[in-house]
């Protein structure tokens, strides 16, 4: 008795399948990683517009001045407002990614243990039929004492 090919063919898909679920994670992970990165800098440039403002506030300046000011801050809580959209979708693909990686982990298990069970089936086989041709030579050789 030999062992299944299939087996280990399954447990190598398994194991890649495995190893691209973990890649996927990885590349979610480093998204949101980026941008959580960018919505910090955003709020910090929106921080400083702000104080910027406040302090062109406190200086003579044109009606035009205030308006850019405020029209680029607008830009700015917006621009930090699809920050977020992206992130909570990023975080959503990443909860998806990693269940995926469960599964694909699950499986790998699966197959390696399947293929383990193959492996002990053969060598219980093995044993097993030694140990018959070692009775039977051992029936053989006392039958021939005898």
């Amino acid at each position: 008795m030999k062992p299944r090919a299939a087996w280990p063919v399954l447990a190598k898909k398994a194991k890649e399948k495995c190893e691209e679920a973990q890649a996927e994670v990885n590349k979610a992970r480093d998204r949101i990683t980026h941008l959580v990165q960018s919505r910090e800098r955003m709020q910090l440039l929106y921080a400083d517009y702000v104080t910027r403002s406040k302090a062109a506030e406190s200086r003579p300046h044109s009606m035009a001045e205030t308006l850019n000011f405020r029209a680029f801050m607008q830009q700015l809580q917006a621009l930090i407002a699809r920050v977020n959209l992206d992130l909570n979708e990023a975080k959503h693909a990443f909860e998806l990614t990693r269940l995926k990686l469960k599964a694909a982990e699950q499986k790998r298990i699966q197959m390696e243990t399947l293929v383990e069970q193959d492996m002990k089936a053969v060598r219980d086989f093995h044993r097993k039929r030694e140990q018959k041709e070692m009775d039977a030579a051992g029936i053989t050789l006392y039958n021939l004492k005898h």
